[in-house]
């Protein structure tokens, strides 16, 4: 009996993961859905965008090895920092698409 719970469960967890990817699939797939002649504002801020998202990337690894309250408690202000960065700029992005 136990057998068949695990069984199941594992056939939810794949079909949750399947779920998952497919929606992330879709979203990438309005990103890329851009004007193909791209004004060189909207390209610079594209450029801005990428590097900010692997500063984040970057900051939630080193964030993860490092231990200690002060330390924690700054590399979370410099995570939120770049964070309210990125959407001001995902913001400017988009105003400037719908011109």
């Amino acid at each position: 009996m136990a057998a068949k719970k695990k069984a199941a469960k594992k056939k939810v967890a794949k079909k949750k993961v399947a779920k998952k990817k497919a929606t992330k699939r879709k979203v990438a797939k309005k990103r890329a859905v851009r004007p193909t002649q791209a004004s060189p504002a909207v390209a610079e801020l594209d450029q801005r965008i990428a590097l900010l998202r692997n500063n984040l990337r970057d900051l939630t690894e080193q964030a993860a090895g490092l231990s200690g309250a002060s330390t924690e408690e700054l590399m979370s202000n410099r995570i939120a920092e770049q964070e309210a960065k990125l959407q001001l700029l995902i913001k400017q992005r988009d105003q400037l698409t719908r011109r």
